[in-house]
């Protein structure tokens, strides 16, 4: 008898420590789940071998991107790294708006076997393009148009007509209005402007009629642009990139999350051609830089458009079904939808009419030396001649290369006598040099390495001007000292950047390093055992990597920066922080501290429970041993 009851206590002590270990290792796992404070580091992995992709070509603080076996890395700095272990690996590189992939090296796929490997990959700069705004024709006029309604719930403010057909007006609710004694429109408290339906008085049907007419064929205009500068950029995620203006296409939808930025002038057009939907997240919004006019963009979208709750959305949207706009959102700009508009207290405003069709012109500037003061002289540009007896000749042109020849009354020889300049978003110089046909001349050639390819760059020498974007800059000058200074983009400085050449009866070479201005960061890292490997992520950069020593530099442009540095030892919290880099170096400290080893709720709950499991296994063996007596 006592032996079954033996045997009975034995099973319910073994079933209750099982439960209490059980909740010992969930707890524990718990416990160091939540070490990591939700940063999740990348160590190195036994077996596998870094795949960098090093960039040459891209203007400081690009955003580019590469996907490598189905995943895909974005970084501002020059290099991207994936760690894999032995395979072959496909990998594409993203479109980088203003630049092109000039070469890459290896080629598509990689094998990775036992060692690193580095890809190279060589962008080289766009020139800015000029295309022509979309042509709206009648559908400008409305700030919202519409086929088959306009809804709106709450509050909404709207700046500029709005319209549907061939929809009735009851399809236009939640505005209240209230109809013109013409019959011809009606008004709205919401709405700076006025209201129009197809079934108002006459003129509006016909009207009406037209503006929806020149929504479908503007519609279609944008739709059928050819030879896009940028195809399915960023596999249409949009998150943070800066564009410059020019036509965008995708064969999916686009979407955007946090912000984008247009970077351009009051006359830059954008047109996007977007095969799916426009998706425009919570509070996005769109960064309008340098000038740019909400206006001159345009959003072709073919499957819809959404913009979500509290963005602020800049410019035209001409969507071939709806286009809903959420709660608190702000869109400068027109939406004209083949279908429907939904708004939900909102604020609309039709911006300015589109801009001349006219490109954007830069001043073409040539500077001569040699002639004797009020001697006439002149330049063909692109076949328009020009004259002045002043050292300096002017033009104005868009983006381009065109072909000049100079000319002058005297019989001097003239440096270069005919040639080409290339425009480039800026405005583009041109020395020319006289001299006396017995004069001897020779060449002085500054020769740069170190800008991206396609930057324009110039020198001044003796007060002659000449830029390019190729790598030399040649004058052809007489025997005398010149003095000279280089022009470099603001992010770069130019060893030299000015001195002094002296032409004595030989050609002359200056050689011009342009570098760009870069300060060290220096973290240190504190609290961590020694040898402990930790990371360290800073803003839109690649990650440094495994590191196990103290401290970690990187050189950075001036400008404000995020950084995460996190540890593999979960015992330890990861470390956030901003810093500023302004013209000098400076240093940063990475302080980890322990993760609390203090009671928490959950270790009162497995104490409870264990205490409950006890008690549980008292009371069962109490009772079996007063049945066994009992008997």
């Amino acid at each position: 008898m006592y032996k079954k009851h033996t045997i009975k206590i034995t099973l319910v002590i073994l079933i209750s420590i099982i439960l209490i270990l059980s909740s010992s290792m969930l707890f524990l796992g718990q416990s160091q789940n939540s070490g990591n404070s939700g940063v999740s580091a990348a160590p190195f992995l036994s077996g596998s071998y870094n795949v960098s992709f090093n960039e040459t070509g891209l203007t400081s603080g690009t955003q580019w991107n590469v996907v490598l076996n189905g995943t895909s890395r974005t970084s501002t700095s020059s290099s991207i790294v994936f760690s894999e272990v032995n395979n072959i690996y496909s990998y594409t590189i993203g479109n980088v708006s203003g630049f092109s992939v000039k070469s890459v090296s290896p080629a598509s796929p990689v094998t990775v076997n036992g060692a690193a490997i580095t890809v190279n990959v060589s962008f080289t700069k766009l020139a800015p393009v000029s295309i022509s705004p979309v042509n709206l024709g009648t559908a400008g006029n409305y700030a919202i148009l519409a086929k088959t309604g306009i809804s709106n719930t709450g509050t909404t403010s709207i700046v500029g007509n709005i319209g549907v057909s061939p929809a009735s007006s009851t399809y236009i609710t939640g505005l209240s209005l209230t109809m013109n004694s013409s019959g011809q429109f009606s008004t709205s408290s919401m709405v700076t402007g006025n209201v129009y339906a197809a079934t108002y008085a006459s003129p509006t049907p016909s009207t009406l009629t037209t503006a929806v007419g020149d929504m479908q064929t503007a519609y279609t205009n944008a739709a059928g642009r050819t030879n896009p500068n940028y195809v399915n950029l960023g596999a249409g995620d949009l998150n943070g990139m800066t564009l410059v203006p020019g036509l965008y296409k995708w064969g999916t939808g686009v979407s955007i999350s946090t912000s984008i930025t247009l970077t351009g002038n009051s006359s830059s057009v954008w047109i996007f051609q977007i095969s799916g939907g426009l998706t425009f997240g919570n509070g996005a919004h769109i960064i309008l830089s340098g000038g740019a006019q909400p206006q001159n963009i345009f959003w072709q979208v073919a499957s819809g458009a959404t913009i979500g709750t509290g963005a602020t959305f800049y410019g035209t949207i001409l969507s071939q079904t709806a286009i809903t706009i959420a709660t608190g959102s702000s869109m400068t700009g027109l939406a004209l939808a083949q279908t429907a508009v939904t708004l939900q207290s909102d604020t609309i405003t039709a911006p300015l009419e589109p801009q001349s069709i006219t490109a954007a012109m830069y001043g073409v500037t040539f500077t001569e030396a040699g002639l004797p003061s009020g001697t006439q002289w002149n330049v063909t540009l692109n076949g328009v001649l020009l004259s002045s007896t002043v050292p300096t000749i002017s033009f104005s042109e868009p983006n381009g290369t065109y072909a000049f020849s100079v000319a002058s009354s005297t019989a001097d020889k003239i440096f270069p006598s005919t040639g080409s300049i290339i425009v480039n978003g800026e405005i583009a110089y041109q020395g020319i040099t006289f001299a006396a046909p017995n004069q001897a001349t020779y060449t002085v050639a500054f020769n740069e390495s170190g800008l991206a390819s396609g930057t324009q760059w110039g020198v001044t020498l003796d007060g002659i001007t000449t830029t390019t974007i190729s790598s030399s800059v040649n004058f052809t000058m007489t025997n005398a000292s010149y003095p000279f200074s280089i022009i470099v983009p603001a992010d770069y400085s130019a060893t030299p950047s000015t001195g002094t050449e002296t032409v004595n009866g030989n050609n002359i070479t200056v050689l011009v390093t342009a570098v760009l201005i870069v300060y060290p960061v220096t973290f240190k890292e504190t609290g961590l055992p020694s040898g402990t490997t930790w990371y360290l992520n800073i803003t839109s950069m690649a990650s440094s990597g495994p590191l196990t020593g103290t401290t970690y530099t990187v050189s950075l442009l001036n400008g404000s920066y995020a950084y995460t540095a996190s540890s593999t030892d979960s015992a330890y919290h990861a470390v956030k922080g901003t810093f500023t880099v302004s013209g000098h170096s400076t240093s940063e400290t990475a302080k980890f501290s322990k993760v609390s080893t203090s009671i928490s709720n959950t270790d009162i709950y497995i104490i409870v429970g264990i205490v409950v499991a006890l008690a549980v296994i008292g009371t069962a063996v109490a009772i079996m041993l007063r049945k066994g007596g009992s008997k």
